[in-house]
């Protein structure tokens, strides 16, 4: 199913991946920071290119930050949900912690859920406010690893 994904490096780094009208942005504003953007709806067409991106900087960088601003997101498959309930219970010593922006109840719904299933209630934290999260972004960039 990962017909139609578009990945592309930018310029400052960055990777974005796309298909159709949902889309991936990976973001490493310092070695200890992840950001990843997510818009639209996972019903799995990017298969595990996202878990992939974060993988990837998980192999090569001490405990990570990981900041996932869902607030355009509109939705994940169980399916996909299920593969990021697996991927951050597997993952969980190689991140300091998980930093979740959602922009719906449903959104907030599914990463809660990943968060019990996963047993990682004290390394996901969920904001449903940017400026918080975004505070704790602009600190975990301040801090010095």
């Amino acid at each position: 199913m990962t017909q139609g994904i578009n990945r592309e490096v930018l310029p400052d780094g960055s990777v974005r991946i796309t298909a159709g009208d949902s889309g991936f942005l990976f973001v490493r504003p310092t070695p200890a920071v992840l950001v990843v953007t997510i818009t639209g709806y996972d019903k799995g067409q990017f298969a595990t290119a996202p878990l992939d991106e974060i993988g990837a900087v998980l192999r090569v960088a001490a405990r990570v930050n990981l900041f996932v601003d869902a607030r355009n997101a509109v939705g994940a498959t169980v399916r996909v949900s299920e593969d990021w309930t697996g991927f951050l219970s597997r993952h969980r010593a190689e991140l300091e912690h998980v930093h979740v922006l959602v922009g719906s109840k449903m959104v907030e719904l599914t990463v809660a859920i990943a968060r019990h299933l996963s047993r990682t209630d004290r390394l996901i934290q969920i904001y449903s406010d940017p400026a918080i999260f975004e505070a704790q972004l602009e600190a975990a960039c301040k801090r010095r690893r």
